[in-house]
Formats: structure tokens, C-alpha cells, sequence
């Protein structure tokens, strides 16, 4: 028994730690790289994740609507724990996955510094401006994002993007 528990010890550590690195940057503690939901439902991240998730009310209709077209989507967020749009706005996305039962495999995290870059160089190619950055792939390919913060909300711009409207960036002319 000893043996097994010596041999499972350290899986049991690497599974309970975040999967994104924790740095301190600027008398805070910033998260950097791959991560999870769970991540952010960790100290020093749940302050702010936990009740903003737990305090949005997504749009039951447009979710509704939302449920048949996210089978075949994946989404990658790109955001900063130490960014306060991506507080307001992470939380509040993933609220909105849950409405629309968007399976959890289907979403890459990626926790950027301030310069909005990673070590491991998972933004490249992405052209990420401003955080957070939603942005959505049918089978591989982007078809559309959702950056800093929505145009309407963001059930109804994902509805938007996602049944083939014409959605521009709130940056676009």
C-alpha cells in the first residue's frame, strides 16, 4: 500500500496544481499560459471569476438558440488575469457556454501578461490587440471573435457570429 501511494503522490500534486504558471508581477500574482476554468476558480482568481460568474444571467432565449450551433465549434479565449475586462467578461462567457451546454473540450485558455504575449509563444499568428479575445473555429477555421468586450452581449454576438451574420469588431469601421 505504501508503495502505491509513494508511486500515485506525485500525480496527485501535478493534477491539484494550475495549469497555467503563477507569476508575481507588480505586487500581484498574474497567471501566464494554458489554463482551465478551474484555474480561475482558485485563489487568488476566484475573487473576482466566482462571483461574477455566479452573478450573470445570460439570455435564456438567444442560449437557447446558441445550443444547436456550438456542436461543431471550438473557442480559444485569450485574456489577462491581471485585465479587468477580461474579469468583467470571462466569467461571464463561460456562464454563457454553460447555458448552451458548450462541451469544456471545446475551449482553449490562455492567460496572456500585460504585454499580451506567452512564453510559449501561444499567441502567435492569433493577432491579439486587447484581451480578452474570444475567438471561434468551425472545424479548424476562425470564423469570427469577440474582442475586449461585446457589441450587444455576449450570447447575441456569439449568436451572431456563429449563424453567419455580419458581425464587425466594436474596433472595426
Amino acid at each position: 500500500m505504501k508503495k502505491i501511494l509513494l508511486i500515485l503522490l506525485p500525480f496527485i500534486f501535478i493534477n491539484c496544481s494550475p495549469t497555467g504558471k503563477i507569476i508575481s508581477n507588480e505586487n500581484e500574482k498574474i497567471m501566464i499560459g494554458k489554463a482551465t476554468k478551474s484555474d480561475l476558480e482558485k485563489a487568488p482568481f476566484d475573487s473576482w471569476y466566482t462571483s461574477g460568474f455566479n452573478d450573470y444571467k445570460p439570455n435564456e432565449e438567444v442560449t437557447n438558440q446558441l445550443k444547436d450551433k456550438v456542436i461543431n465549434i471550438t473557442v480559444t479565449i485569450f485574456m489577462g488575469t491581471w485585465c479587468e475586462d477580461s474579469h468583467n467578461h470571462v466569467p461571464d462567457f463561460y456562464k454563457v457556454l454553460e447555458a448552451c451546454q458548450f462541451k469544456e473540450r471545446g475551449i482553449t485558455l490562455i492567460a496572456m501578461d500585460k504585454n499580451k504575449t506567452t512564453p510559449e509563444n501561444l499567441e502567435a499568428g492569433s493577432n491579439i490587440t486587447n484581451v480578452p479575445t474570444f475567438i471561434f473555429y468551425e472545424k479548424g477555421v476562425e470564423i469570427g471573435r469577440i474582442v475586449e468586450s461585446p457589441k450587444v452581449s455576449l450570447e447575441q454576438d456569439m449568436l451572431d457570429i456563429l449563424s453567419g451574420k455580419d458581425y464587425k469588431l466594436n474596433y472595426s469601421n
